[in-house]
């Protein structure tokens, strides 16, 4: 041993061991400062700390081997000395940067891409929440307004292709919590927060606003406005402008081109009033607030003729009631103020969101996707749009795109309970039974003891061959909404077919079917129903009805219900697949997967 240390001496590895030391305390100390200062990951002081370690015998056994390299005839000369010493000191200082890079590339290709951490969202540099605004004006009944206010801020500030903007449903969930801006905003993901108040009184109303930086707290813009109420359309876009402009300031460094339509005109503010009592009720998504929402949208409308945004919301609204509650008339309605509000405005996204609702209940393949392209080429990035994209694709039955644009809708809505169980849904039906449990178990976060999501945690526990998992769900929901709940009886029927104990699940369906056509069970969903319990005679029955009646939902039933094979060889189902409407989704389907697959 003493031979051995006497050697390392000799050949001056303690001096190079004590040089590499200092030289990589000062390289780390030097990278804790300068990392973060270039908003470094931590992982990369952490990896160069690593690779410093490792380097330290490196550099000896280099170091021994440089020495080992000096010439025969140089029998007296001295190792280590000179410029020796100095190319063993670089070369370790460059088998250290090297093993850092090496280190760096690796956690970024393999460890940043990996599924456990694609979920991780990254923050966008100009991304920005606006907060419910406070009601000032001393009546409760006029939170509406500013309700309205800054749900039309949210609209506004969507317009600019190059600001990320929090949905409503997500920013307005913090209402009345007493919750930490930072703490808002990693919820969110965002990188600003915009507060504001609005006193409305008569013909005036005052607003003032406060744009904060989500990571230190500190204020990067603020402003107050008191205006006559007929010019709050126009005070509207000033204020998306202002806040457009300092977020882009504060984050990119150089000011961003908005997408600013011509200057709004004036409206009257009775009509301006009955347009946000209508956002506030069509917000409730519930067949009553809808509903209210479409006489308040008229009231808008007859008040403001030339006020494109009211005729929008109109046909949102009656679209909506369409789609949702299946209300007579709302089709016709719908495309009457569509082509109201887009002679008014030929770019209106809400107008051109509602007509594709229309043209996928009518039917009109085509043109629903000329509308999603139409949405694209004017780069409204807002949850609702993406959200849109989404159904599109699904009654086309392309689930491989639904997946992706309800990632980016939860990117702008991350709070959104319908996006995240959709999102569940969709990945279900791709068979990515481990992501679909993941993100329903997000779902679940939002909304703890939703029975729907029960049962869709049934089918995906059921998909990965979890009978025992499945059972525990099933529990779990007849604690919650009782054993003869509709609920636990379709939890329940998605056991027994997976038990193959079609009898009993038969039953079930043959209860269900009685109350066809008031319950909500569809004609598609008791073909699938019997299909499955291996009763061909009714489930054909039920499929020919489900065409006869139109519903969309049997055109992508073999892509998004996968049947059993006995159904696909039954001269029955060839039939039905053969009618000409059929055939024309079909085709469609197959020209728009070839489009929308070019533009990704």
């Amino acid at each position: 041993m003493e031979q051995l240390l006497e050697l390392a001496r000799e050949r001056k590895l303690d001096r190079v061991g004590a040089t590499y030391a200092v030289v990589a305390w000062i390289l780390v100390q030097a990278a804790s400062i300068a990392l973060p200062a270039f908003n470094a990951p931590p992982w990369g002081l952490r990896w160069l700390i690593v690779a410093a370690m490792i380097g330290f015998p490196l550099v000896l056994v280099l170091a021994w081997l440089n020495y080992g390299r000096a010439p025969a005839a140089s029998s007296t000369a001295k190792p280590f000395e000179g410029k020796d010493w100095l190319l063993t000191g670089l070369i370790g200082l460059v088998a250290v940067l090297l093993i850092v890079q090496l280190a760096f590339d690796y956690r970024w290709h393999h460890v940043s891409a990996s599924p456990e951490n694609s979920s991780t969202p990254v923050v966008a540099a100009s991304s920005i929440a606006v907060l419910p605004f406070a009601n000032l004006s001393g009546d409760p009944k006029k939170v509406y307004f500013s309700d309205g206010i800054a749900d039309q801020l949210i609209s506004e500030l969507a317009r600019t292709p190059s600001l990320r903007v929090a949905a409503r449903s997500s920013s307005f969930a913090f209402r009345g919590k007493d919750v930490d801006v930072k703490a808002i905003a990693r919820a969110l993901n965002v990188r600003a927060v915009l507060e504001g108040s609005v006193r409305e009184d008569g013909k005036r109303v005052r607003i003032a606003a406060e744009l904060v930086d989500a990571a230190n707290g500190f204020q990067i813009w603020s402003e107050s406005y008191d205006r006559n109420l007929t010019d709050i359309l126009s005070l509207q876009d000033d204020i998306a402008h202002a806040i457009t402009e300092a977020v882009a300031q504060r984050f990119l460094g150089h000011t961003v081109a908005a997408n600013r339509a011509p200057k709004p005109r004036p409206i009257d503010p009775e009509a301006y009033k009955s347009y946000l009592q209508g956002q506030y009720y069509f917000a409730q998504r519930t067949k009553e607030g809808i509903l209210r929402a479409i006489d308040l949208f008229t009231r808008t409308t007859a008040l403001a003729p030339q006020y494109a945004d009211g005729f929008a919301a109109l046909a949102d609204a009656h679209a909506t009631a369409a789609l949702d509650f299946q209300v007579p008339g709302a089709v016709p309605a719908a495309l009457d103020a569509v082509n109201k509000a887009l002679a008014l405005d030929a770019n209106n996204p809400t107008a051109i969101m509602a007509r594709v609702t229309v043209e996928l209940l009518q039917w009109r393949w085509r043109a629903a996707a000329a509308d999603m392209r139409r949405l694209e080429q004017l780069h409204v990035n807002s949850a609702a749009v993406w959200h849109m994209r989404a159904i599109f694709f699904d009654y086309m039955g392309l689930a491989q795109f639904c997946g992706a644009a309800e990632e980016q809708a939860i990117k702008l809505d991350p709070l959104s309970f319908i996006d995240h169980y959709n999102l569940a849904l969709y990945r279900m039906r791709e068979g990515r039974f481990d992501e679909a449990a993941r993100v329903a178990a997000q779902a679940w976060a939002l909304q703890p003891g939703n029975p729907d999501l029960q049962q869709v945690n049934v089918q995906i526990a059921l998909g990965k061959h979890d009978m025992k998992g499945a059972e525990q769900i099933l529990s779990r929901l007849i604690a919650q909404v009782g054993e003869d709940s509709p609920y636990t009886a379709a939890a329940r029927f998605f056991i027994l077919v997976a038990k193959k104990d079609y009898p009993a699940a038969r039953k079930f369906v043959d209860s269900v079917a009685k109350r066809f056509p008031s319950s909500d069970i569809t004609a598609n969903d008791l073909g699938i129903a019997y299909a499955l319990t291996d009763d061909m005679d009714k489930a054909m029955m039920w499929f020919r009805r489900a065409v006869d009646l139109h519903e969309a939902q049997f055109l992508p039933v073999t892509y998004t219900n996968p049947l059993p094979a006995e159904v696909y060889a039954d001269p029955r189902w060839k039939a039905l697949r053969a009618q000409p409407e059929v055939r024309d989704w079909e085709d469609a389907r197959r020209e728009i997967a070839t489009e929308f697959q070019a533009g990704e």
